[in-house]
């Protein structure tokens, strides 16, 4: 029970559902697929986000 409560929070690429990758530094926070097919850059202090989504 306690996985498939987990596996409803985990970010997965659209595309390939592979387990999105995240860094974060005193900026930013970006998490991208290692795959090359979705990137999300957030800037919590302007309260923007941006989606790169490659189709």
């Amino acid at each position: 029970m306690l996985k498939t409560l987990r596996s409803l929070f985990a970010n997965r690429c659209p595309q390939c559902q592979r387990t999105i990758q995240s860094r974060q530094d005193s900026l930013h926070v970006l998490k991208y697929c290692p795959q090359g097919h979705y990137k999300e850059e957030t800037y919590a202090t302007l309260g923007v986000r941006i989606v790169y989504d490659s189709k």
